[in-house]
């Protein structure tokens, strides 16, 4: 689903039930090494990945693009860090040859469903609409796609 969000941006948001645990869900999220494995998904060969798990710490991930070998990096602030619960994070990226226009916030919701699963609600918003939203909302059901593959 995407909805308007800040003026002159929208909110990509993504409902996911994971056959796992919470538990083991935040970690696949919140571990470098799990998250390496995944995050990058199929698009994107892993190159870096740090993660300073707090608010006010940072997130960087720096990646390599399969397709044309262009090196990109994310990196952003957490904001919130509730564990199995929520994070919440800013998200700015960059390549060699450009950047995003501002960064957006990522919000990720953790929840068990009544059989015991994992229930995830991804919200990115302060997208820009357009192409940029739809390749957030492409990217993100790419990735928790690889992530449900692991399970």
């Amino acid at each position: 689903m995407t909805t308007m969000a800040e003026a002159g941006t929208v909110s990509v948001e993504i409902d996911r039930v994971f056959d796992a645990t919470v538990e083991r869900i935040w970690k696949m999220f919140t571990d470098p090494d799990e998250l390496a494995v995944w995050g990058a998904g199929d698009w994107y060969e892993h190159i870096i990945l740090d993660l300073d798990l707090r608010p006010g710490g940072v997130i960087h991930h720096r990646v390599k693009q399969l397709s044309d070998d262009s090196l990109w990096t994310f990196h952003g602030v957490y904001e919130e860090v509730e564990e199995n619960t929520r994070l919440a994070y800013t998200f700015d990226w960059k390549t060699d040859w450009r950047e995003a226009h501002t960064p957006s916030l990522v919000a990720i919701d953790f929840s068990p469903t009544d059989d015991g699963k994992a229930a995830v609600h991804v919200t990115h918003s302060d997208v820009p609409p357009g192409p940029a939203a739809d390749s957030t909302k492409e990217h993100w059901k790419a990735f928790l796609d690889k992530l449900e593959e692991m399970l």
